[in-house]
């Protein structure tokens, strides 16, 4: 079982109904202390464990007085972020994130964006058996995703039309979100294109190809700062550090890889943005959360101001190897 800022495990053997059972005595205990909300959102990724853990999650944190609980269904983490983040509830979403479908796994925000794990977990917990008296099926409210974008729209005008193609997305549960697109967006159309988007299982990485080929992290990033006004921008020490020539004016800060270090630092330092070279994004300054998807979005902009798109040119700059 891994303990970091989530837990993740075998699904059964390690993450299980039961656990679910004890975790939600906790986190109840833990909001009721803080005198935080007892109305919480609940999301689930696409496994198929998923649904069952949630339910055990809920039976047991809805048997205490005074709680409620959002159930969003499927839906990908940075949603239900957003979602706890901009009306100040706790969220809690069943997920392993990019792990195989064997694994399960739970991840806890706080209102503030900040996450909450329980570490003092001893697998020999002896506690009565789940009451999945609630059964939460792995529902997909479209709705949800449609307001996303609308907020995302009020941010970016896209001019030109714009064809997508989805890469092998069916388990993430950012595919919804993607089919979304052309609802929302009329200029953006999915079918065979030159530009390629794929998505992990929970939504909270993004990887775009142009003409087949991955972009490369400090490209990325580049396009995205050159896309902005940002002041204060978060990177790991990995990043290449050629980015800081072309940015003078942009303070840098040096954050070790992992998610509660980056939202500790926007917490400290007030950064507008900040990314991982594994493609998380965090937008700080429009989301105060991740938002792989409005990657999407500063490249589209960017192929619309750059007449001759070279990025082959850009990845130069940055001669990094990655295993």
């Amino acid at each position: 079982m891994k303990i970091d800022y989530d837990i993740r495990g075998l699904y059964k053997k390690e993450i299980n109904e039961e656990l679910m059972n004890f975790l939600a005595e906790r986190f109840y205990k833990y909001l009721k202390n803080k005198k935080l909300p007892l109305e919480i959102y609940l999301g689930i990724d696409t496994r198929k464990s998923s649904a069952n853990l949630a339910s055990a999650f809920a039976s047991k944190f809805l048997s205490y007085p005074k709680t409620k609980i959002n159930y969003l269904g499927i839906v990908p983490t940075p949603i239900l972020y957003y979602l706890s983040i901009k009306n100040k509830k706790p969220g809690v979403i069943i997920t392993a994130s990019h792990l195989p479908q064997k694994y399960n796994g739970i991840k806890f925000i706080m209102p503030d964006g900040a996450n909450w794990v329980y570490k003092k977990i001893n697998e020999k917990f002896i506690i009565a058996k789940p009451l999945l008296q609630i059964k939460y099926k792995p529902i997909v409210s479209l709705p949800i995703f449609e307001k996303y974008l609308n907020e995302i729209k009020k941010l970016v005008k896209i001019k030109n039309t714009t064809t997508i193609e989805i890469l092998n997305n069916s388990n993430s549960t950012n595919y919804f979100l993607f089919k979304c697109l052309p609802k929302i967006f009329k200029k953006i159309r999915l079918n065979k294109s030159k530009i390629k988007i794929k998505s992990d299982i929970d939504g909270d990485r993004l990887e775009i190809y142009y003409k087949n080929n991955l972009i490369m992290p400090e490209v990325l990033l580049y396009i995205i700062l050159k896309t902005s006004n940002y002041k204060k921008v978060g990177i790991t020490f990995t990043m290449h550090k050629n980015i800081l020539k072309f940015f003078p004016e942009i303070k840098f800060y040096f954050v070790k890889t992992g998610h509660s270090n980056f939202k500790a630092s926007f917490q400290k330092f007030n950064l507008d943005f900040a990314m991982e070279p594994s493609y998380h994004f965090y937008f700080f300054k429009e989301f105060k959360t991740e938002a792989p998807i409005f990657v999407l979005f500063k490249f589209l902009k960017y192929l619309e101001k750059s007449r001759n798109v070279n990025l082959k040119g850009l990845a130069k700059y940055f001669p990094v190897k990655r295993l």
